[in-house]
């Protein structure tokens, strides 16, 4: 399950991230205004009178900026003004929260987002100072999560301004410039899209399968070309039962993009259900030969190789997750988190991938190692329901 471009994001920080950066894009996506926004809205099926335009800025905003707004100086130092005067302590004071992808005016209102949201004022607001600030995905920034079966990879969205060797890129993030690899600015179409996908994601997060498919479908309407919206929708139709809408969401991603491995993994999820399990493992190894750093679908292979009775073959897998787990951190998580949320949060797959080492060491008759892998579950997640499994059985053993 992939639930959402830019869940990510950052807690309370001093000053936001600037740095000057390559980029392969020949220029800027231009901003469009409220009527040529809505106008491609129009054409992509839809009255642009029931979209959301999540970076459009309200009266009270407005205000702000009227006050806190630099005047002077090159369009790249009046940014990081603005980028520090909305994080930090004595700003505005933006905080983190992951599952909230508010529209500009409601970031503000509320005083916390998660990255996207976060952008959607930033870039409101660089625009409202007339500088043709835009969205970038970071697509080498991602994270990763599970859900049941169903795999929720996270990306990272920054703001850019200016072009090529010449991109400045405005992050939400703490400590000095990150260096990406992975930059691709994104029309306003395209935000608008994702906004309506990371919403749709948080539906489904709050079991809402219904309501989630609605904003879903909107989201591929407004833009057919997003991989990660699809595996959003995918997700949304299985929920509802939906399994032959749900496989040709997951396709029609893999068409769009056949690197998207949280597509390969929600597909071999769904033809597992079906019984498909050839079908299945053939997907999953796909995954390997892409080399995704997604340790949920080592995690899959190791309990299937393990159904199938090979256990050495099933180590393998998930020392591979193991090592995987631990670093899938959050790009935004801020320092001031509890280190224990932060652990529950970021390293659940290095918890599930020790808890899993648990059970197979228990299972060939090593309770003692199954122990040791335990205290590793439960220190790093210590609510994660293969780690409760682990301690349970465990428990019975013992009592045996």
């Amino acid at each position: 399950m992939r639930l959402g471009t830019g869940l990510g994001g950052l807690l309370l920080v001093v000053a936001g991230t600037a740095s000057l950066v390559g980029c392969a894009s020949e220029g800027s996506p231009p901003g469009l205004s409220r009527a040529e926004l809505g106008a491609v809205v129009r054409l992509r099926g839809l009255d642009p009178a029931e979209v959301v335009q999540p970076f459009a800025i309200g009266p009270e905003p407005r205000q702000w900026l009227r006050e806190n707004a630099r005047r002077s100086g090159s369009p790249a130092d009046r940014l990081r003004h603005l980028l520090d005067r909305l994080m930090a302590d004595d700003g505005l004071g933006i905080i983190y929260e992951r599952n909230f992808t508010g529209t500009a005016d409601e970031v503000f209102t509320s005083r916390k987002a998660n990255c996207l949201g976060f952008m959607n004022l930033f870039v409101g607001l660089a625009r409202e100072m007339e500088l043709t600030a835009f969205f970038v995905a970071i697509e080498d920034a991602s994270f990763f999560d599970r859900e049941g079966d169903l795999v929720i990879v996270s990306d990272h969205v920054a703001a850019g301004f200016g072009s090529g060797t010449e991109l400045l890129l405005l992050d939400f993030a703490p400590g000095p410039p990150r260096h990406y690899q992975g930059l691709r600015p994104l029309s306003d179409p395209e935000a608008v899209a994702k906004y309506y996908s990371n919403r749709g994601a948080e539906l489904l997060r709050e079991a809402r399968a219904r309501e989630a498919a609605d904003w879903l479908e909107r989201a591929v309407k407004l833009e057919p070309g997003l991989a990660p919206s699809w595996v959003n929708l995918g997700v949304a139709r299985r929920r509802m039962g939906d399994l032959a809408g749900a496989e040709e969401a997951y396709r029609t991603a893999l068409e769009l993009d056949a690197t998207t491995a949280s597509a390969y993994q929600n597909l071999a999820a769904l033809l597992h259900l079906k019984g498909q399990d050839e079908q299945a493992l053939s997907l999953l190894a796909l995954i390997q030969r892409l080399g995704s750093r997604n340790p949920y679908g080592y995690l899959s292979l190791g309990d299937w190789s393990l159904e199938a009775g090979r256990t050495d073959e099933a180590r393998r897998f998930y020392q591979r997750a193991l090592a995987l787990g631990a670093g899938t951190a959050d790009p935004g998580a801020r320092p001031d988190r509890s280190a224990a949320a932060a652990a529950s949060r970021q390293r659940s797959a290095e918890a599930e991938a020790a808890a899993a080492l648990g059970e197979l060491e228990l299972g060939a008759g090593h309770p003692g190692r199954a122990r040791r892998w335990l205290r590793r579950a439960q220190r790093l997640d210590p609510a994660g329901e293969r780690t409760a499994r682990l301690a349970a059985s465990l428990a019975g053993a013992s009592a045996g």
